[in-house]
Order: structure tokens, then C-alpha cells, then sequence
């Protein structure tokens, strides 16, 4: 291999395969050389693939897929890669609810959002991570159960996952869909409750998939296999409950000393050993490509980021 990998990645708990990969030498055990390159925000990733600061990325579907129709500022090469997690999302609204009963099954639901909404005063401002993201697809999926319109009812902000927690507290926004551990840590720090992952709204999703480029995998033409085969060994390991506390020390350890920097307790309560619905789950078994992304695609027509002509091009890459 000509040059070591440069993998883009947030500071995000579903990115624990390619942490415990690294530390446990799993990449060097299959002849590769991965230099996990972690940066603030999606728009970050999805500039760093286009204008070859990267050459691939822990990422979610949606943003892979836009970026490969030209939507940061030149059409790429991104096909469909190795999928690591599913579900693991969380929404959280400002302030405490007695009974934590989640909203997608209460008969009042419509009510209930309301009731909240009407102690704020104002339209309230939901965070999401990315425009072209699952969250904010599954947080749409969500307001419309609920009968409530998004785009009259509720502000969107896009912001980075890790800033979440701090705009919450800082009143910025009431309420966020992201991904592990912030939901976790809003509940933990008492600024917010939940009303639903991810995994009850759309079960089984993808959630992240390494995405890498053709231009880097045509020149290294079998790294894409041994890279995969690396990332699925860590990601049995971090499913296994005997790893728990190693892979939430990892996470937790300053972003200096090779890891993220996340909050410690937040993390352990949503690793896969726990019984929460909104644990984070590792699963690197492929599937189809209707299977994977169907809901995805349709969701992204009826916001009208693809066109009948784009979805040709997708085919051809094979996200259809």
C-alpha cells in the first residue's frame, strides 16, 4: 500500500470499531497502515473526501450519498462500503418528563409535543447533525408521527454532535436528534428527556458505514477487503460485554491520547451489553442494497434532494 489510509471520523461512540481496531493493532495484523483523522463536524468530512484531505471516512449513508452526486461542490466517486453500526440515534427535548414512557407509543403523543412546546413560549429549535444526515430524515420521520409540521412548527440547527450538549444548556436549541453518547448525556446531565431512538422509528437502520474513495481503493486494490476484515473483528470485540469497560476507557480518554474525549458514564450506558433501546450496536453483515438504503432514498426524493436523473447515477454506483 502506497501511502497509510486517512479515515475521517467525529467524536462519536459508533466509531469504536475503528478506535479498538487501531489500538489493538487489528489494522497492522492484516498489512495496513490507518491514520484515523478526527475532525469537528460532517461538512468537515464531507469537504475532507471531496478535496482529498481524506480518503475515506466513518460516515452515514445519506451525506456519502450526496457528496458522490456533487452536492459539496464536485460529483465523487462513493460507492456503498462496509456497513459498522445500526441505529443508536437518540432525540431528547429540553427540560424533565415524569414519565419517561416514549412519545412514539403514547395515544396523546400529538398532545404531549404540544404541552412541551407550550412551556418554551416559542417555536422550538431542534438540532440535528447535518442537513444530509439520518437524523435529521429519522427527527422529520418522528415530527411527522406526531402530526407536527417541521418546517412551520419547529426550527431546524444544524450543528456538530459534539456541541450539542453546550448549546442545550446555553438555550441555543430545545432539543436535538444525534448520535451516541449526546442524547445519553443530556439525560445524564438532567438538561433534557427522550422521546425516541432511532431503532423505533426506523428498526434495523444503518447507521454508519466506512466509505472510501475509488480513486484510493483503485490504488490499493486489496486494502478494501483487509480493511474490512479488521474493522469486523473490533466490531465482535465491541459488542461483547467482557470489552465494555476497555472500549468506554478507550472513548473517553482525551482526544491527545488517541481517543475521543467523550463522556465516560454517558458511554458506558450505551454500549451493546446494556439493555437500553438506545445502546449502539456494531453489525458488519452486508446487505442488499434495497435493505440498506430504500427508506433513505425515499425519504430523500420527498425532501427533493434527488431528481429521477440522480437516481440513475446511483444505480450505477450501486446504493440501488
Amino acid at each position: 500500500m502506497s501511502n497509510a489510509c486517512r479515515i475521517g471520523l467525529l467524536q462519536l461512540a459508533d466509531s469504536a470499531p475503528m478506535l479498538v481496531a487501531c489500538a489493538l493493532n487489528l489494522f497492522s495484523k492484516y498489512g495496513l497502515e490507518v491514520k484515523p483523522v478526527i475532525v469537528p463536524s460532517w461538512a468537515n468530512i464531507a469537504d475532507g473526501l471531496v478535496w482529498n484531505g481524506l480518503d475515506g471516512a466513518i460516515m452515514f449513508p445519506p451525506l456519502a450519498i450526496m457528496t458522490a452526486l456533487g452536492q459539496r461542490g464536485r460529483a465523487l466517486d462513493l460507492r456503498p462500503g462496509l456497513p459498522l453500526s445500526r441505529g443508536g440515534n437518540m432525540i431528547v427535548l429540553r427540560g424533565q418528563k415524569p414519565n419517561q414512557t416514549r412519545w412514539h407509543i403514547e395515544p396523546n403523543k400529538n398532545k404531549a409535543f404540544h404541552i412541551w412546546k407550550n412551556t418554551l413560549n416559542r417555536k422550538p429549535r431542534l438540532g440535528v447533525v447535518h442537513l444530509y444526515s439520518t437524523h435529521y430524515l429519522i427527527l422529520s420521520r418522528f415530527l411527522k408521527s406526531l402530526s407536527i409540521s417541521r418546517d412551520t412548527e419547529t426550527e431546524i440547527v444544524i450543528m456538530p454532535p459534539a456541541n450539542m450538549i453546550q448549546a442545550l444548556a446555553a438555550g441555543e436549541i430545545d432539543g436535538f436528534c444525534a448520535g451516541p453518547p449526546w442524547g445519553a448525556d443530556a439525560n445524564l446531565q438532567n438538561l433534557a428527556f427522550s422521546v425516541a431512538g432511532s431503532a423505533s422509528i426506523v428498526p434495523n437502520h444503518i447507521e454508519k458505514m466506512l466509505i472510501l474513495k475509488e480513486t484510493w481503493k483503485q490504488a490499493n486494490p486489496t486494502a478494501m477487503k483487509r480493511l474490512s476484515s479488521a474493522l469486523a473483528e473490533a466490531a465482535v470485540l465491541c459488542n461483547a460485554s467482557e470489552h465494555a469497560h476497555y472500549i468506554t476507557t478507550l472513548l473517553s480518554a482525551p482526544l491527545h491520547t488517541h481517543g475521543l474525549g467523550l463522556p465516560a458514564q454517558a458511554v458506558a450506558s450505551i454500549m451493546p451489553s446494556t439493555t437500553t433501546p438506545d445502546a449502539m450496536y456494531f453489525d458488519t453483515t452486508l446487505q442488499t442494497p434495497t435493505l440498506s438504503f430504500e427508506w433513505m432514498l425515499k425519504d430523500m426524493q420527498n425532501e427533493g434532494w434527488i431528481t429521477p436523473s440522480l437516481l440513475e447515477v446511483l444505480h450505477t454506483l450501486g446504493w440501488m
